[in-house]
């Protein structure tokens, strides 16, 4: 156990140290208790290791497919399985995060162009547009105004969060 406990120690003197050169960046600290690795089964570094592996594999399939991989047999992969698996998950859920940008950018357009067009149809200006293309609806609390921006696929933008800030 003190060989698992030192790799441990180590991993979160890595986080701390980088952590002390990104001033905001949060990085938690992993537990040094023996017994909750015993509850695991967990004894040696190399059993740590293959653990945080198969948690990696079985949360990064839900960033690359939007699933938790449930269905993997851990027990039958090999570490090197383990980690291709990984490394594929990882460049599926890139490409996916650069699909996902490339979606809002566009739909920010379409809202911009929305706002133009209403300016150009005799809103004038971009606060007069924006009240016409509100004007049915009832905003009762910010969360109404998250939501009609949801709506408009904008939220999540800076954009999208400028907008809100406007319309409350």
């Amino acid at each position: 156990m003190k060989d698992l406990i030192a790799h441990i120690e180590g991993i979160n003197a890595k986080s701390k140290e980088e952590m002390d050169k990104t001033p905001g960046l949060w990085i938690g600290m992993i537990t040094t208790d023996p017994e909750h690795w015993k509850g695991y089964g967990i004894t040696t570094p190399a059993e740590y290791d293959r653990y945080m592996l198969e948690v990696d594999v079985y949360e990064m399939h839900k960033s690359a497919y939007g699933t938790k991989g449930r269905h993997y047999d851990f027990d039958n992969m090999t570490d090197q399985e383990l980690k291709d698996e990984y490394d594929h998950l990882c460049k599926v859920a890139s490409e996916e995060y650069e699909r996902e940008q490339k979606f809002y950018a566009e739909q920010v357009e379409k809202f911009k162009a929305l706002v133009q067009k209403t300016i150009d149809l005799g809103a004038g200006d971009e606060e007069t547009a924006l009240r016409w293309l509100t004007a049915d609806e009832k905003f009762y609390h910010s969360q109404d105004v998250e939501s009609w921006v949801w709506d408009n696929n904008i939220l999540f933008t800076d954009y999208g969060k400028e907008l809100v800030k406007k319309l409350e």
